[in-house]
């Protein structure tokens, strides 16, 4: 028994961890060097006891990302500390990491448990006599699997190769993200809305700030664009993603799940994407090892996981829709 897993980013190392917690062997393929480029990321409090369950707690205290108590939102008027919250152990606090960095930690503890890269690219999809996915072709060849977890991110790798059809639930939305360094100001974390779509900027790092704006696809700002408290700082070139809100309509099937941004996609505004990265991936295997061991068959496991999965991502989706729709962006305004 082995799994395939297809992207090495943060759902599929938490997908790679979880399988092999049990013994299962698992091969990760992924066609991109790591580090590779991804935008700073804001860790929401809740990822602690995830990474804990996953055995990687120690490199999120050993990376030494800066700690942040809330973030300053300007979302229709002035701007506001909005703080996580508190509990009997003093307040919650979030982490500012540096995305290329948190997503090599884990793939790299992936790999020192024994997960096998193969440095690919899938072109296919193989499956056995009963119709079930039973694999990938790669351009190194085909590799045999009793299960594929989709972790391709917007690629949506397995969506396309099975033809499964991705629901929109957005405007086209674009995201513009890079890094500026220098000394800023103002305070963050921080989001702010205008007329035309929302900025947020974070330190990331001692005087290293990364940024995203999120606009309609006619308003995205050109490469040379960079939000205006850090103009006067050294930027970095800017990179652009494709943020509109989808989802595939079946996360999972015969032989195969969906996780992180190849099942769905909404825009940064959520705060939920690695979060959702995590869990998904942690969700998908432990489905699969509930078919592996027979405590539970396929059809009710990918049942649970696109109502889950499903039920989540919706729930999101109404609440950035109101949120949108309090400042007349993106076409929410009524």
């Amino acid at each position: 028994m082995s799994v395939v897993i297809v992207g090495g980013g943060p759902a599929g190392s938490a997908a790679a961890l979880t399988l092999l917690d049990v013994q299962i062997p698992v091969t990760i393929v992924e066609q991109k060097r790591f580090p590779r480029f991804r935008p700073g990321e804001t860790l929401h409090p809740g990822i602690e006891p995830l990474l804990a369950k996953l055995g990687v707690a120690h490199q999120l205290e050993s990376a030494g990302y800066l700690r942040h108590l809330g973030v300053w939102a300007g979302w229709g008027g002035a701007m506001q500390f909005v703080p996580y919250g508190t509990d009997t152990n003093g307040p919650w606090q979030g982490y500012q990491a540096i995305g290329a960095d948190f997503d090599q930690r884990l793939l790299d503890s992936a790999c020192s448990r024994g997960a096998q890269i193969l440095a690919a690219k899938v072109s296919g999809v193989s499956f056995n006599a009963s119709n079930e996915v039973a694999g990938v072709m790669t351009s190194d060849g085909p590799v045999e699997a009793t299960y594929v977890i989709d972790c391709s991110g917007s690629a949506h790798v397995l969506a396309r190769q099975l033809r499964l059809p991705i629901a929109r639930f957005s405007p086209r939305l674009v995201a513009r993200l890079g890094y500026a360094t220098g000394c800023l100001g103002d305070p963050s974390p921080s989001i702010r809305s205008d007329r035309e779509g929302w900025t947020w900027i974070a330190e990331v790092a001692p005087n290293r700030f990364q940024w995203t704006r999120v606009t309609e696809a006619h308003n995205r700002p050109g490469p040379t664009w960079i939000p205006h408290g850090l103009r006067d700082l050294d930027a970095e070139p800017s990179r652009s993603a494709d943020v509109t809100w989808r989802m595939a309509k079946a996360v999972a099937g015969p032989g195969y799940f969906l996780a992180g941004d190849a099942a769905a996609v909404l825009d940064p505004s959520s705060s939920h994407g690695v979060l959702r990265a995590i869990m998904s991936g942690m969700m998908a295997a432990h489905l699969v090892v509930q078919q592996l061991c027979g405590e539970a068959d396929a059809q009710m496991c990918a049942l649970t996981y696109q109502n889950w999965l499903s039920s989540w991502v919706h729930h999101d989706i109404k609440q950035m829709s109101r949120a949108y729709r309090a400042v007349h962006l993106f076409g929410f305004a009524t």
